[in-house]
């Protein structure tokens, strides 16, 4: 091969060579880049717990320990610390909603537990909130629980929701949360105007975005917190105002939940036949949405004011 062939032949050697690497090159800079992290699953996970807190405030428990159960089951299988503390806290929110507290304050241990082990700060002081308001309740619904560890609880959730919330304030729901354990702390204790105080910051967040179902039980307990203290009128319109919100929600439970405390405060300012009539709503609504041990509840409550000699 003569030296103008040679050098020919070598000219197009790394010509070709060249071209093949820049169309290796270009190719491998116009795929598409491959992300960093994959959450299929995790975000899977956080769909099934969605419905499950739906199904809870429909008062289906079954359906909701359904979704959680899925849940659970795709956030061991990612292993993901932060996901598998939130399936825990709503495993226990679910329990709690039926009534089941000890249960409740079980998984809320262990979320705590989980959260702790990761450091996932946030998570932590929101396991020990809803630790603290299954505290509160079992202190409230114990008859035979003395007074003085009523307070005691009331005291120790108190601390603990102050003491939480400056951790919580990335999280709009955990931190109304927050609020809402410190006014019934505070409505526990006897304190009013602070109850209050601390409900109406749970019903500004939920409100600023919607949350309807959440406002409707702020409401709702700040109707507790003025019929407690025998200021019925103000009780009454803040249970309006909790009907108002259950209804754009179209809340069927809630709703029946709502006109149930309204017959209370009535039977408790001695309107008589005005308890009678919210108790009646409130009866009609849960056989409505088939909820009929919850009508079965208001039904007795009727059926104690016609046997009353004030009736």
């Amino acid at each position: 091969m003569n030296k103008y062939n040679r050098n020919k032949y070598l000219f197009s050697t790394i010509f070709v060579a060249f071209a093949i690497t820049s169309l290796a090159f270009t190719a491998c800079s116009s795929a598409p880049k491959r992300p960093a992290e994959i959450r299929t699953k995790r975000n899977a996970a956080i769909e099934q717990l969605e419905l499950a807190n739906h199904a809870v405030l429909e008062r289906e428990e079954d359906v909701a320990h359904l979704f959680l159960s899925e849940a659970w089951r795709l956030a061991v299988s990612t292993d993901d610390p932060d996901t598998r503390t939130r399936i825990l806290l709503a495993i226990g929110n679910a329990w709690y909603s039926a009534g089941q507290s000890s249960r409740a304050i079980d998984y809320w241990k262990q979320a705590l537990d989980e959260a702790k082990k990761a450091n996932l700060t946030m998570l932590t002081a929101a396991s020990r909130i809803h630790i603290a308001r299954g505290n509160l309740a079992e202190g409230q619904h114990v008859p035979d629980m003395p007074a003085s560890e009523r307070v005691a609880r009331a005291k120790e959730s108190r601390s603990i929701a102050l003491e939480a919330q400056p951790f919580l304030t990335k999280n709009l729901l955990y931190s109304a949360f927050a609020w809402r354990v410190l006014g019934l702390s505070e409505k526990e204790l006897g304190n009013t105007e602070k109850a209050l105080n601390a409900l109406s910051k749970a019903i500004d967040s939920h409100t600023s975005k919607q949350y309807l179902e959440d406002a409707a039980y702020d409401w709702y307990l700040t109707g507790s917190v003025y019929s407690k203290a025998e200021r019925y009128d103000e009780a009454l319109n803040a249970l309006e105002k909790a009907l108002a919100f259950d209804r754009r929600a179209e809340n069927s439970a809630g709703l029946g939940q709502t006109w149930m405390a309204i017959g209370h405060v009535h039977n408790k300012a001695g309107n008589i036949a005005e308890a009678r009539n919210a108790w009646t709503r409130s009866r009609d609504i849960f056989n409505a949405t088939f909820l009929m041990r919850l009508a079965q509840d208001a039904e007795l409550l009727i059926t104690g004011l016609e046997a009353s000699p004030q009736s």
